[in-house]
């Protein structure tokens, strides 16, 4: 059973192969215009401008496939909860949203919501449990196909109990069911619902955008801009504080950096680290690090002969010094990971320990499993074949590209030979879930939810799966579907530790690193809390000490 991790999975590769690309030569930036002081301490009015490295690609939250085009409809389009960045100690929990308060049934097997009555749409019509009911069949449509709809399979029915209170039933218990039912955001029935299903994809949804969120949208200049304003109908009172946001899409990274120097956009989200020392000494800049939810890794094909022996690919890692990653290309912004879960998660085992930088012993793992150097030519070699492999990553991210050189360079030392290839993303992927691979670099950016079947159960052939490397273990794929059915964190978390154990004993990846997030802040903004949860968390809070002419 997949749950929301399985939505993140499939869009963070692409978020993170944006994030750290372009090498082109920034273009000319023209002076911002003179800025206009506005009173101290916190007041309406002004205009944010973010930098965004790609353009959003639905205006229907059902159907965009990124984690910006998330981020972007969140802010029109909310939640009946607000899940909360707490889930280090323990799954994340939950304030209000569009619904005041929520209580389960003594069984556990249903959950009402009470709605707020003042919540509008900015077209006037009221927010109502029908909005709610609608969304869920939204959801779970097999015509539409929302590619998270897999959350929705323990949820049996909703049903609208008055104007204001929505009620959902379940299968059984289970430890993420707000989680689950929370996972996807109201939208308007009385505008939507005589579309049909099968006809969204082809819909024009500018023309259909309604909010019931802090701002609504303005205006769509595809490539180059979009602009949210402010929602008069939102229902708390007073908010948000600014007119207006604009995105500015700039699809190279080089002229995000110069036009946030020079205070053409206010936020740039994803510095490079090689950039974060300028931005931090900038006087009109703040930095704003923060842990990620992400871990970057190389990705051994275990179908492949060279890597099906885990003693083999233990000696890959023991060769691969990941200190040396950290210090050189992610300027120390990061940590070694351990194994499949964060080191930040509430279920990561802390007493495990990464595997050390140990050359020698990765010589001798490797002798044992008979790859030695036989013909004298400093490559490792068995039974006539020599120790060589294509490392692949996507093409523009120059993170990866450099920890790919470097991984060449130190493996070379015990005899492998891994010869880079950067791919273009689309290509890369698809590379990927056929299999046609031998290893590759990327990264994981994880829910907040435990979830590590996706990645970690086995799947017969041809069927989806994010397990790209092949990775077979009964054992692991015993205790997943034994975890998944625990009506209890508790009663999870001893799975999840012996997982992790067995998995990091395996090495089906060897696991580089955990990133931090970078970002850029223009010091006139303030108020703004950026954080893991989403860049925009309080946006209707964030005001700004100058306005533009």
């Amino acid at each position: 059973m997949m749950h929301r991790t399985l939505r993140r999975l499939l869009l963070v590769p692409v978020l993170l192969a944006l994030a750290a690309c372009g090498r082109a030569p920034a273009p000319e930036v023209q002076p911002t215009p003179a800025a206009v002081q506005t009173p101290a301490g916190p007041h309406r009015g002004g205009t944010v401008v973010i930098g965004a490295l790609a353009d959003i690609d639905n205006w229907n939250p059902y159907l965009t496939g990124s984690s910006f085009g998330d981020d972007v409809l969140s802010l029109l389009y909310p939640t009946l909860a607000v899940e909360q960045p707490d889930y280090r100690a323990h799954p994340p929990s939950f304030t209000p949203g569009l619904a005041t308060s929520w209580e389960f049934s003594p069984d556990r097997l249903s959950l009402t919501f009470h709605l707020r009555p003042e919540a509008r749409w900015s077209d006037g019509v009221p927010v109502t449990a029908e909005d709610v009911v609608f969304s869920w069949k939204v959801q779970v449509s097999p015509e539409l196909g929302w590619p998270s709809a897999e959350i929705k399979e323990n949820i049996t029915s909703v049903e609208a109990l008055d104007t204001h209170t929505a009620r959902f039933h379940f299968r059984h218990s289970y430890p993420y069911q707000l989680m689950d039912v929370n996972d996807g955001p109201i939208v308007p029935a009385h505008a939507w619902k005589s579309i049909p299903f099968a006809t969204w994809e082809n819909v024009d949804w500018t023309r259909h955008s309604l909010s019931a969120g802090p701002f609504r949208f303005a205006a769509h200049e595809p490539q180059q801009q979009i602009t949210l304003e402010r929602n008069p109908t939102y229902w708390r009172d007073g908010f948000p504080r600014l007119d207006r946001v604009v995105w500015r899409v700039l699809p190279d990274q080089s002229n995000l950096l110069v036009q946030l120097k020079t205070g053409a956009i206010d936020l740039m989200e994803a510095v490079p680290p090689r950039e974060a020392e300028h931005v931090r000494v900038h006087p009109r800049l703040r930095l704003i690090v923060f842990p990620d939810r992400s871990y970057g890794y190389v990705g051994w094909n275990n179908r492949d002969p060279l890597f099906r022996d885990p003693n083999v690919r233990r000696a890959l890692t023991l060769a691969i010094d990941r200190n040396a990653i950290l210090d050189s290309v992610l300027r120390g912004y990061g940590r070694i990971a351990v194994g499949p879960v964060l080191s930040t998660m509430w279920a990561f085992d802390r007493e495990l320990r990464p595997l050390p930088y140990d050359p020698q012993a990765a010589r001798d793992l490797l002798a044992k499993a008979g790859w030695k150097d036989h013909d004298g030519d400093g490559l490792l070699d068995r039974r006539g074949k020599a120790f060589r492999f294509e490392l692949m990553t996507n093409a523009g991210n120059d993170v990866r590209e450099d920890i790919c050189l470097l991984i060449k360079d130190q493996l070379q030392r015990v005899g492998i030979d891994a010869e880079p290839r950067f791919v273009e993303w689309g290509a890369m992927n698809s590379r990927l879930r056929r299999g046609r691979f031998q290893a590759f670099v990327s990264a994981w950016r994880e829910g907040t939810q435990v979830d590590l079947t996706p990645v970690w159960h086995s799947a017969p052939p041809g069927q989806p799966t994010f397990n790209f490397v092949g990775y077979h273990n009964p054992k692991v794929d015993r205790l997943l579907d034994e975890a998944d059915s625990k009506e209890t964190i508790e009663d999870q978390k001893p799975y999840f530790l012996e997982i992790q154990r067995i998995i990091t004993s395996d090495q089906p990846y060897t696991f580089l690193y955990e990133g931090e997030r970078l970002d850029g802040l223009n010091r006139r903004v303030q108020g703004a809390v950026i954080n893991d949860a989403s860049p925009y968390f309080n946006l209707e809070e964030w005001w700004v000490t100058e306005a533009r002419q």
